[in-house]
């Protein structure tokens, strides 16, 4: 069975390999992640409609009503003032909305993937293959218009048409890999080099690496496009990390810099010349005792704390807590990619959203918990007395982990 074939039986993208389809995952990450941008045109209008479609976003404006930074409404760069498409009491007002895109507006509704289940589930997935976080954005835009000026994202940028039409013009690179959430400048297309002009059609797909400079313009029809933004970790990360790791054990890392050193008069060509000799000499003693394990450890834990389980029924197996034997039969909750770690005499299992703790002698019961991939028995758990093995999966089913097989 081909995969189209296999997406049109269960009529649902829902991974990273279903998003780039043709194209092999492990391939992209090969040729074109943080390298190039990739085109993926389909000519299959549909292939995106179980994410979401033009009939969904009167229903996404009226059920969320987005306020703040989670609604943008813009045109040539310029957006639109809040007042003018809010009530007095800061909620949405649809039919200014409605104006406004009459008017040659883009709507923007940001992060929809909190609000819409396909686009969770995908970006979900998404962050687990990738190990990075990943966010949904909507656009949009009324035919023969512009929502931004050319500018470069410092995320990358999976470019999903929905519907209609859209005319892209890429330009070549002036800054690779900016640092992520550092400025984003706009460009007079003037200042751009070498423009490759992409037009995407209904079910088409484009990879934007980030740092790439890009604009887009409607055509003589709308078009609604999403954007999964992914936000990368850097080594710049986790050499900052391994600093951090490194400072609790070398009080020399934690001490104050000196007294009034960021004052501008304070800051001579001696003093600055003396804090530059001392921060060599601790760098060398970083290269000297840093090691990528502890670092990459508390990135993975950030990581997985910063994530989130979706919403799968799980008040009902929190009501049958007091049902709990050795005899039910459990399961993980979906995406709960799991960490096993102990420090001193405990031990604790992190995962999506939580971290657990106990002493030292459920490490053996935690690490079965976590490298479990199907249903298993209360009973199965291993080095812990019958009475502690429930324990174990009532405090894991109460901070959503596991859940019963089948309620």
């Amino acid at each position: 069975m081909s995969m189209h074939e296999i997406l049109e039986q269960k009529e649902q993208v829902s991974t990273f390999q279903d998003l780039l389809y043709p194209f092999k995952a492990e391939g992209f990450t090969q040729e074109y992640w943080e390298k190039k941008p990739l085109m993926v045109q389909r000519g299959d209008a549909g292939y995106y409609q179980s994410l979401f479609s033009i009939d969904n976003v009167d229903e996404l404006l009226d059920l969320t009503r987005p306020q703040g930074k989670s609604i943008r409404i813009v045109k040539n760069q310029e957006p639109l003032m809040a007042s003018k498409y809010e009530n007095a009491d800061g909620s949405l007002n649809l039919n200014q909305i409605y104006l406004a895109y009459a008017d040659g507006y883009t709507v923007v509704v940001n992060e929809i993937d909190r609000f819409w289940k396909p686009l969770k589930a995908l970006c979900q997935n998404i962050s687990a293959f990738l190990n990075q976080r990943a966010v949904a954005n909507m656009y949009l835009t009324p035919k023969n218009q512009k929502a931004l000026l050319p500018h470069y994202d410092t995320h990358d940028v999976y470019v999903v048409q929905v519907h209609g039409t859209k005319h892209w013009k890429i330009y070549d690179v002036e800054y690779p890999i900016p640092l992520v959430n550092s400025f984003q400048p706009v460009f007079q297309r003037e200042q751009l080099k070498n423009v490759r002009n992409v037009t995407l059609h209904a079910g088409d797909l484009m990879y934007i690496p980030r740092g790439v400079p890009h604009e887009a313009v409607t055509t003589d029809e709308s078009s609604l496009h999403l954007t999964i933004g992914v936000y990368p970790t850097q080594w710049a990360d986790l050499l900052v990390k391994s600093i951090m790791h490194l400072a609790h054990s070398h009080p020399t890392l934690r001490q104050s810099l000196p007294i009034g050193c960021l004052q501008p008069h304070n800051l001579t060509a001696a003093t600055a010349a003396a804090m530059n000799n001392h921060m060599q000499a601790l760098l060398q003693d970083v290269l000297t005792h840093a090691n990528a394990q502890g670092a990459l450890q508390l990135l993975a834990e950030e990581f997985r704390m910063s994530q989130q389980a979706r919403g799968d029924g799980h008040f009902a197996h929190l009501d049958r807590l007091d049902e709990i034997n050795v005899h039910t039969t459990l399961v993980k909750r979906p995406n709960m990619t799991c960490t096993v770690q102990q420090i001193g005499a405990s031990a604790r299992i992190i995962y999506p959203g939580n971290v657990i703790k106990g002493p030292i002698h459920i490490t053996p019961a935690l690490l079965f918990i976590a490298s479990s991939t199907n249903e298993f028995q209360v009973a199965e758990i291993p080095e812990l007395a019958d009475e502690n093995k429930v324990k174990l999966a009532q405090k894991l089913i109460r901070g959503g982990l596991l859940q019963v097989a089948a309620v």
